[in-house]
């Protein structure tokens, strides 16, 4: 019986580390799937992202994400005095959708007795990214809103916690009497235990919705009373503009 030389040896070890690479690379996941973790080949990215999200925020309350959903009141009093708390609030409601990137997502709903949505392109009920499109639709959305009706948190706060955000910014100048029930603080802070909820109220001390504040505890936010600058010229400007296209 021949005995295998060294060379013949490394022939025949050659030979089958080609066969087995060869089968290797026919196999669905190809040659990588095949290697040791070892010498795998690097996978491709995953989807971008920005990693940590981004920081932003409305009157001084800043959170950081990826997901935002902005809850902005536009009940009758938010048109009192002279239109300037929702001019305030839409300014800084613009100002902070211009400073999301393309990769974060957003949502806006205005809510009086009922919900008022941004929806472009027909995307209701779904975050949209903060393109410059989406942005420029989010500006137009914003200053078409006008303050007329009641005011009801929850069913507003509801639909934006359905939309799994990272953070809910909720902005309202309501009484204590339209503060959330006991029932309705229960099941929002279920649904939004995903979520932070940074919530600004205009007013003071005597409008704090304790339940509210609450609220944004339990799901890791925060909390603010807001006493809006009656000099404010901004405010005062917006809300003049608004009246001249026909309030």
């Amino acid at each position: 019986m021949r005995h295998a030389s060294g060379t013949d040896r490394r022939s025949m070890a050659r030979r089958r580390w080609l066969v087995a690479v060869t089968v290797a690379a026919a196999a669905p996941g190809g040659l990588a799937s095949s290697m040791p973790a070892s010498g795998q080949a690097p996978k491709p990215p995953a989807a971008v992202k920005s990693p940590g999200g981004i920081r932003t925020g409305i009157f001084g309350l800043e959170a950081k994400g990826n997901r935002f959903v902005y809850v902005f009141d536009r009940s009758a009093s938010m048109g009192e005095p002279d239109g300037q708390p929702l001019a305030a609030a839409k300014r800084e409601l613009i100002r902070s959708i211009d400073e999301l990137g393309d990769v974060q997502q957003f949502y806006v709903i205005f809510y009086n007795d009922r919900l008022h949505v941004f929806s472009p392109a027909g995307n209701r009920g779904r975050l949209v990214f903060g393109t410059e499109e989406n942005r420029r639709a989010a500006r137009r959305f914003v200053g078409a809103v006008r303050a007329d009706g009641g005011t009801r948190h929850a069913e507003a706060l509801a639909a934006a916690f359905r939309l799994a955000p990272d953070v809910v910014f909720l902005l309202t100048d309501a009484d204590a009497k339209d503060d959330l029930t006991d029932a309705e603080l229960e099941r929002l802070s279920r649904l939004g235990s995903g979520s932070r909820c940074m919530v600004v109220q205009f007013g003071d001390e005597s409008q704090r919705s304790p339940r509210l504040a609450e609220l944004s505890a339990r799901c890791g936010g925060a909390y603010r009373i807001l006493t809006l600058d009656a000099d404010d010229p901004d405010a005062a400007d917006e809300a003049d503009a608004e009246r001249q296209l026909g309030r």
